[in-house]
């Protein structure tokens, strides 16, 4: 069967009912559904979704930021559980492909991960956010090359990446190398904190790497931001370093970078706009970074195995799910 040429992408911005996972889920499981009755085939919902950004990390010390941290871990999500099971089901009744941002836990860690899930409600990948951005780094760890990849769906490839990742080239041009055709791009409301020349540039950087991840990769971008609300600055103690806001959600073409859907600033709502694929085609003969426009001296080393803070030698029989060894010839 050959790609639909054309979709309806939908674009979240609202905020988490902040560090409550319950509440958190219902309401983006009623996002989705209202998504969906805008006929959506790909709905977009930011970055930590479930349950809230560490925004404490940048303005309170590790000492005071503690309190917030357990409450993070304890209303973070595992992948697979009860929550994707959850955010599964309301992509089957969509009908669409849904993409969120969680807090992840796996074991005592903590990832600021992407999930990916198909029309049939299944989870069928997620991604780990590289490298946490400066004050992240006291609450996530690192993710690796092995959640990394495009997904195929109904209408081509379909990848994405969290927040200060598109200021990084090579995440961008990787996703470009797998044949992404549509890239969900998630951040979280982050312009609305750290004075008004760091909320201008955060601002700046959001519309800025999601217009050049369209324009460079030749990928329509749905690019969905969280914004911060009263009951979040409720929770955080009402800071002077945060004020309401933040957000930049929109629908971008694919080559020419034109706005097709938004852009929203800054309340919530929902953004949506007709993708036509084949609109993106004339823009490849033009400069298609990973083939006709790619030069033979630059390559990118990309390793996608998963990096583990304990590895089994060969042969060793206390190896977790060890595969059997092909018989010998």
């Amino acid at each position: 069967m050959s790609p639909k040429s054309k979709i309806i992408a939908a674009a979240v911005q609202a905020a988490p009912v902040y560090l409550n996972k319950e509440a958190s889920l219902e309401k983006a499981c009623r996002l989705i559904a209202q998504a969906a009755e805008r006929k959506a085939d790909l709905i977009a919902l930011p970055e930590a979704f479930l349950s809230g950004y560490p925004y404490w990390v940048w303005f309170k010390t590790i000492g005071e930021g503690v309190p917030y941290a357990v409450r993070l871990f304890e209303t973070s999500v595992k992948v697979p559980g009860p929550e994707t099971e959850a955010l599964g089901e309301a992509a089957r009744k969509a009908g669409a492909y849904v993409v969120i941002g969680v807090n992840e836990v796996d074991n005592k860690a903590l990832y600021n991960t992407q999930l990916f899930f198909d029309r049939e409600g299944n989870l069928i990948g997620k991604h780990r956010k590289f490298k946490p951005t400066y004050a992240e780094k006291v609450i996530w760890a690192d993710g690796d090359g092995s959640t990394h990849r495009v997904y195929e769906t109904d209408f081509g490839g379909l990848g994405g990446l969290i927040c200060a990742e598109h200021a990084m080239a090579l995440p961008g041009f990787t996703l470009a190398s797998m044949g992404e055709k549509v890239h969900v791009a998630i951040w979280v409301g982050f312009a609305s904190c750290l004075g008004p020349a760091r909320r201008e540039g955060f601002r700046n950087l959001t519309r800025a790497a999601a217009v050049y991840h369209a324009i460079a990769f030749q990928s329509f971008v749905v690019n969905s931001q969280s914004i911060v609300d009263d009951y979040t600055l409720e929770v955080l103690g009402r800071p002077e370093e945060m004020d309401k806001g933040g957000g930049w959600t929109a629908i971008i073409a694919a080559g020419s970078g034109r706005i097709l859907g938004g852009p929203l600033e800054d309340e919530e709502g929902i953004v949506s706009a007709e993708i036509d694929l084949s609109e993106a085609i004339p823009f490849y003969f033009n400069r298609d970074v990973t083939g006709q426009y790619w030069s033979p001296f630059f390559s990118v080393q990309f390793d996608p195995r998963p990096h583990s803070s304990m590895t089994f030698s060969e042969g060793d029989p206390t190896a977790p799910n060890r595969p059997e060894r092909e018989p010998e010839k």
